[in-house]
């Protein structure tokens, strides 16, 4: 069983609190990333998701809104040293698809919900 420091998508894209819907779009796909971390003074205040921008923009609110709007809270948070079994929980009970990671109380990256099935895929034909 892997621990979540294993596969997490280190060096995450960070974007400060206030900032507009269509900035964090942007970088997503600049980065070719689906998901930025959401930072305020300095410390992890969300994640958001490409998800959460499509369902924004289905809700037809506009991408001209903040991403505090949009952003999941920031107890959407798993610890480094976490088993994958703990984040697959995780997964299931918050009902995201993405996950910040931290270190000590500090932002260190993100893991996908695809990075799991992706790891159990692997481990199970090595």
């Amino acid at each position: 069983m892997s621990k979540i420091s294993h596969i997490l998508l280190k060096n995450p894209v960070v974007v400060p609190a206030g900032a507009k819907l269509i900035e964090a779009a942007k970088l997503m796909k600049k980065n070719r990333i689906a998901s930025v971390l959401i930072s305020k003074n300095g410390r992890l205040a969300g994640i958001i998701s490409v998800e959460d921008i499509m369902q924004s923009v289905v809700e037809m609110t506009g991408l001209d809104i903040s991403v505090d709007e949009v952003m999941h809270s920031p107890e959407v948070t798993i610890d480094s040293d976490k088993w994958l079994m703990d984040a697959t929980a995780m997964f299931e009970r918050c009902k995201v698809t993405h996950i910040a990671v931290v270190e000590n109380g500090e932002k260190v990256g993100i893991i996908r919900a695809e990075d799991i099935l992706h790891t159990y895929r692997f481990e199970k034909h090595a």
